[in-house]
């Protein structure tokens, strides 16, 4: 860049200059798309459950979600349902450890529904938020006779 020859002329050169790299920061910054960073992948893994026939009532419907480090998450809504259905058997949030249970569930009253509970299994799901990916996993249910 020459060497400006006035003072007026050194401000003027200076302030465009200025105006330049601000213009250009800013169109620059408009250009670059800042993206949230995709929900992170989780593990989930159901255990197997019991129904009573006493009682009719299910228990030991239990999932543990993790991240793919085996990290537990906490906090995390998850839902029971029977296997394929919207069918909620019940609702749990993750502990410390990542496992959600519900120590007794009623049986679905729908009569089908509690046939496919029994031959089936159970879902166990959480739906996702804006920090985790949705997740879901599945495990029978055996019958209690005793």
């Amino acid at each position: 860049m020459p060497c400006p020859t006035s003072r007026a002329a050194a401000i003027s050169t200076t302030a465009l200059t200025l105006a330049s790299a601000l213009t250009v920061t800013a169109a620059s910054a408009l250009d670059h798309n800042d993206q949230p960073a995709p929900p992170k992948r989780l593990n989930a893994q159901a255990y197997d459950a019991w129904f009573d026939v006493l009682s009719r009532q299910t228990s030991g419907l239990k999932a543990r979600i993790s991240e793919a480090d085996g990290t537990p998450v906490a906090g995390l809504p998850v839902k029971f349902t029977v296997a394929g259905e919207k069918a909620l058997l019940c609702e749990a949030v993750t502990d410390t450890d990542g496992y959600a249970e519900c120590k007794k569930s009623r049986l679905p009253s729908l009569l089908a529904s509690a046939v496919k509970l029994l031959t089936g299994g159970y879902d166990s799901t959480f739906d996702g938020n804006t920090r985790y990916a949705p997740v879901s996993t599945h495990n029978s249910v055996a019958v209690d006779m005793r």
